[in-house]
């Protein structure tokens, strides 16, 4: 069971990739201060794809589906948030 909601939060974790970047290349920021200061060291790209596959792989490994769903509930938030902001609202 857990594993289709961990391919839910992997689809997510796509679309707050896409979202992100596209408003990190309209000038905003990132939210997130941890977030934040790797981005501006390292590329954001680069640090989402690698903090995103070790959330996926320690999802699927805990097995623990309440959890994941939380995750999943999360970046849907996440990833409407993100896209209110590339829209200007």
């Amino acid at each position: 069971m857990n594993t289709a909601f961990v391919l839910i939060f992997i689809a997510l974790q796509i679309a707050d990739i896409w979202t992100t970047h596209k408003a990190l290349g309209m000038g905003k920021r990132e939210a997130n201060p941890l977030l934040n200061y790797l981005f501006q060291h390292l590329d954001p790209v680069g640090v989402m794809v690698v903090m995103k596959v070790l959330a996926a792989w320690l999802l699927w490994y805990a097995d623990m589906y309440p959890v994941t769903i939380g995750a999943c509930a999360l970046y849907v938030w996440v990833v409407l948030n993100n896209w209110q902001v590339i829209k200007g609202k």
